[in-house]
């Protein structure tokens, strides 16, 4: 008999490949999901669905009944002080609301997706040791997955087994939201994108991510964290190969870091009153200034997992699947495509 797995999140960006990599590999899925109308129409009857809350907590017991392996991927991605209520809610309440289920539901392994972005430290390539002991309160996504990390890691003292797989920014396809990477490539094909900030990312693509979720579930070590990381680049690297896979100009200017915390106070101000997560505002801002590159050699010796799609390679896909996004968004390509060779 196939193990029964349950993917929280599991029609999100990251959840439904996720899932279709355990189909893959013959798990029988299941998925936490609050509705169940786009889980039908990605998966098509292959998948077990329970319809539920993460904020409330319903449905959840029964998501859990059976399950061997709990992946926890539900969660929200954004930004600023306006969202802070909802972004505490599910990102921290929803995953004491997981880890109380799994509890009770005696499971074998709980794999809960956090985020590298929290980690920081003096080194120049970050590994799960530059785990912060406290997270300010003024950067609530980051706040919120450090928060909940404790929780996890509270749970595990106690006896739950539970693992932390902390993922850096993702590229891929489906990303529909989109998240904070795939909005740089959406932006960078509208030319929506002229100036660069020195800041330090990684990217990994998310199937990969997908695969190293798998081996954190079968090989991670209760209580420990993973970080599954692929390649360091300078933001301005990254744009000029995104330059390079579509033929339009990368950004000349770099901003100073004072004009984009300028920037960031003014976006913050707006997203209090208008109450929507804009993209520029004190925490993105703050995030601009980091340098977050990583080394995943834990991943390797404990799990045998690394990344196994080029940055080239994954970069090419998710430029694609965008690209093809964005025609369907406009009556036609001559909307959105400029000339290739504008400054």
């Amino acid at each position: 008999m196939a193990e029964q797995v349950l993917v929280t999140g599991g029609t999100g960006f990251i959840g439904r490949h996720l899932v279709r990599r355990l189909i893959e590999k013959g798990f029988a899925v299941r998925i936490f999901v609050r509705s169940s109308q786009k889980a039908a129409s990605l998966f098509d009857g292959e998948v077990d669905v329970v319809e539920g809350n993460l904020e409330s907590g319903v449905g959840m017991d029964r998501a859990c009944k059976d399950v061997a392996t709990i992946f926890h991927v539900g969660g929200i991605y954004r930004f600023g002080l306006g969202g802070r209520k909802e972004v505490l809610a599910v990102n921290v309440g929803g995953t004491e609301h997981v880890m109380g289920a799994a509890w009770r539901a005696r499971v074998n392994q709980v794999v809960y997706l956090s985020s590298a972005s929290i980690l920081s430290g003096p080194a120049r390539a970050l590994t799960e040791k530059d785990y912060p002991y406290q997270v300010s309160k003024w950067s609530v996504y980051k706040f919120s997955k450090w928060q909940a990390e404790q929780m996890a890691l509270t749970w595990a003292k106690r006896g739950l087994p539970v693992t932390i797989a902390s993922s850096t920014s993702l590229l891929g396809a489906e990303d529909e939201r989109p998240t904070p990477t795939g909005q740089i490539i959406r932006d960078f094909l509208l030319r929506r994108f002229p100036c660069s900030c020195r800041v330090g990312l990684n990217f990994l693509d998310v199937e990969d991510l997908a695969d190293g979720m798998i081996a954190v579930g079968k090989k991670g070590r209760s209580g420990e964290r993973y970080v599954l990381a692929g390649e360091n680049l300078w933001l301005q690297e990254f744009l000029e190969l995104l330059a390079k896979m579509t033929g339009l100009a990368a950004p000349r200017w770099v901003l100073p870091w004072s004009l984009i915390m300028l920037g960031g106070v003014v976006g913050e101000a707006a997203g209090l009153v208008t109450k929507k997560g804009l993209r520029l505002n004190l925490e993105t801002a703050w995030q601009a200034k980091n340098i977050q590159f990583f080394k995943t050699r834990k991943a390797y010796d404990e799990l045998g997992w690394k990344p196994q799609i080029t940055i080239e390679e994954s970069v090419k896909r998710t430029v694609a699947w965008f690209q093809q996004r964005l025609a369907e968004e406009f009556s036609s390509p001559s909307n959105w495509v400029v000339d290739r060779h504008a400054s």
